[in-house]
């Protein structure tokens, strides 16, 4: 994996990339401000699923 194919990657998906990441942060400070600390692991696991998801997607141009 190199820093083009990470960029690439960014560019094609900032949009997605930017709003999950904001709305994830508020809904991860808010759990752990609360003390729901399963709701803030199971928040990181539904993060990481959907990035894996979109990776599998992307198909960078050669």
């Amino acid at each position: 994996m190199s820093v083009r194919t990470v960029l690439g990657f960014y560019r094609a998906y900032w949009l997605s990339l930017s709003l999950c990441l904001g709305i994830m942060a508020l809904y991860l400070t808010s759990a752990l401000v609360h003390g729901d600390y399963w709701y803030a692991l199971a928040g990181m696991l539904v993060l990481t699923a959907g990035l894996g998801w979109l990776w599998r997607r992307y198909d960078p141009p050669s």
